[in-house]
């Protein structure tokens, strides 16, 4: 038995509580300082956070180098990659992620448990240990995985950090598990010796501890999807709060405990987050200073607002990206809020055109103010078509200054490239799928490359939603149109589906328009939305009767709205069975929608036996978060 007194040291060699005598203080406190100095304990600890990394490091290598390869050579599974089942109250995420989530967590586990030998006291006490160092050594990845200028998407080449942030909530929890481990394997060792009381009475480190395990906690519980919904301004500045507070009592908890070099992951960590938010305000302060935006605000009908950004600092933007939009006059000044960029570089004279629905914060704000000034919008110079809407917001006295961070892209292949697409959206997700639309109609026909087929379904809740993009829906139709007439069907075919699920104005049904049955290639023979058994849609869908303001958009070829909520697998069959290529389905919207479309790809890519011997070409699936 080493005897080290209360001086501090370690203790090296094999710690046994029969050489103490534990019902003497002096020897029970002997006994838990030499437990709590375990020269083994930081060696193993140490060694196990620096496996961590290496296998991280070793993950985006391999990522990096193999990507494409990665993805051509994993085509015959990635079906079962896009399944995906969740609840309302809970958001699963689809197989492909939890592939991956559950690799992250069997390496942590494994490392944790994994050769632990120790005999008697020094196995609890080890294992306590090597979670608080493998916990901490989470936190430089919880920060990297966080932010909008993100370090490890652009490594990996990930653009899109929405895409990065479901991991970041699960690394999260991760170090919540670490927490966990680490509080109950360590107050369970003492327990067996019953020195839990004189641990706690004599040392800072267990209260420093828990008051991080607190945060810990209140940040995982709050990240969960009901919490985040109530208000997200709310949730961001708390959850920024919670953060910070969580950073100090890891410090103080780290500088009191036993191993104080730990704390070299605190400091990366903060190098980090003070590296990319440098770059991120240099980069928005220099773009926004030299040409700010000015945006005009428009409410529309359904409960959202049209925000048209006129001589803002962007000039190149892919479609389908977003930015985050900030209005110092309705918001804090620091707020910002997603929203996907309707328009494309080539459309709306090049300004930004964003469709925002009304919840709480900053849109309720924004569509209230748009209401407010609907007196002066209403005037003759304000009340301009689309063609004049650039030169309406300059000369309007309450346009508002615009801040604009980004545009951060999206990670959807280029679909140009496919044989047929589909295009499926619901509420504002519109706002992905219609600028997808726009891109490849702008295109010329020599780059649209192989692509014959566009089906564009958009579901609402009620009619007057339409008037969101019925002016573009138009202007892309009446182009093909007259691009098909002059090419002699060199234009890709298009073809829109609307569907109204909460329609109480319609009593009585017309006709779908005769083009759409002249020229619709794809349609399936009975359009039902039964068909393929998709729980999604739950209603016979029947054709509504236009309203006067959207007459003309019904009665082109091509397109009809109806009642009900749409099933997707007869789309995606059909469009499968006539391909020549490779076929692209893209959504965006509500979860359940998103759901269904990923649940329909799977079912109609396993009864056709896409990629498993039928020769029918395979489905490309692309779920974009809506923003």
């Amino acid at each position: 038995m080493q005897m080290q007194g209360m001086s501090g040291g370690s203790y090296h060699g094999t710690l046994s509580a029969s050489d103490f005598n534990l019902t003497n203080e002096t020897q029970k406190a002997i006994f838990l300082h030499d437990l709590k100095h375990l020269a083994a304990a930081p060696l193993e600890g140490s060694q196990a956070a620096e496996h961590f990394w290496y296998g991280v490091i070793t993950l985006l290598v391999l990522y990096t180098a193999f990507s494409t390869g990665l993805a051509t050579s994993t085509a015959l599974v990635r079906e079962a990659s896009y399944l995906q089942w969740s609840p309302r109250w809970l958001q699963i995420p689809p197989m492909g992620s939890l592939w991956l989530i559950a690799a992250y967590f069997s390496f942590l586990l494994g490392l944790e448990f994994n050769n632990n030998h120790a005999p008697g006291a020094m196995y609890w006490q080890l294992l306590g240990t090597r979670a608080g160092w493998l916990a901490t050594a989470q936190i430089p990845l919880l920060v990297a995985l966080a932010g909008k200028f993100n370090l490890i998407g652009l490594f990996c080449g990930v653009s899109n950090y929405t895409r990065l942030n479901l991991y970041h909530r699960w690394v999260a929890r991760g170090l919540l598990l670490l927490s966990t481990l680490h509080f109950a394997c360590q107050n369970h060792g003492w327990d067996v010796y019953e020195i839990s009381r004189l641990e706690w009475t004599t040392d800072s480190c267990p209260i420093t501890g828990i008051a991080a395990y607190a945060f810990v906690l209140w940040m995982n519980l709050t990240t969960l999807a009901p919490f985040r919904s109530l208000c997200y301004e709310l949730f961001v500045i708390q959850h920024l709060i919670t953060f910070f507070s969580f950073i100090i009592a890891i410090s103080y908890h780290l500088q009191t405990g036993t191993e104080p070099s730990t704390q070299r992951y605190i400091y990366v960590s903060a190098a980090i987050w003070i590296v990319t938010m440098l770059v991120r305000f240099c980069w928005v302060g220099y773009t926004n200073a030299a040409r700010p935006g000015h945006a005009r605000l428009e409410a529309m009908a359904g409960g959202a607002t049209r925000v048209c950004i006129t001589a803002h600092p962007l000039r190149r933007w892919s479609p389908g990206a977003h930015i985050l939009l900030s209005l110092p006059r309705l918001a804090w000044p620091l707020s910002t809020h997603p929203a996907t960029i309707l328009s494309t570089p080539t459309s709306h004279h090049g300004d930004l055109i964003l469709i925002l629905k009304a919840r709480t914060g900053f849109t309720d704000r924004l569509l209230r103010t748009a209401r407010r000034t609907a007196a002066e919008l209403s005037s003759p110079q304000s009340e301009a078509p689309l063609a004049d809407e650039h030169a309406a917001v300059n000369r309007h006295p309450s346009a508002y200054r615009a801040w604009i961070d980004g545009p951060y892209p999206s990670t959807v292949p280029d679909l140009s490239s496919f044989d047929s697409v589909l295009l499926i959206a619901g509420g504002t997700g519109v706002t992905f799928t219609l600028s997808q639309l726009l891109h490849l109609a702008h295109l010329p026909r020599q780059e649209i490359g192989l692509l014959r087929h566009v089906t564009f379904i958009w579901v609402v809740r009620e009619r007057q939603c339409l008037s969101w993009i019925q002016q573009e829906l138009r202007e892309v139709l009446q182009q093909q149109q007259q691009q098909q007439q002059q090419q002699q069907g060199g234009a890709f075919h298009l073809h829109v589906k609307l569907f109204i699920t909460r329609d109480t104005t319609t009593t009585e049904w017309a006709e779908e328009a005769e083009g759409e049955k002249e020229d619709a290639p794809i349609e399936t023979p009975t359009d039902s939305p039964q068909a393929g058994g998709d729980t999604y849609g739950s209603e016979k869908p029947a054709v509504c009767p236009a309203a006067a303001a959207d007459q003309l958009l019904l009665t082109m070829p091509g397109v009809s709205v109806r009642t009900g909520r749409p099933t997707f697998d007869a789309y995606i069959e059909a469009a499968v069975l006539q391909a020549n290529g490779e076929v692209a389905v893209a959504c965006c919207g509500p979860s359940a929608l998103t759901v269904a479309v990923r649940q329909s790809v799977v079912r109609v890519s396993d009864g056709l036996g896409v990629s498993k011997g039928s020769g029918l070409p395979g489905v490309m699936l692309h779920v974009e978060n809506s923003a």
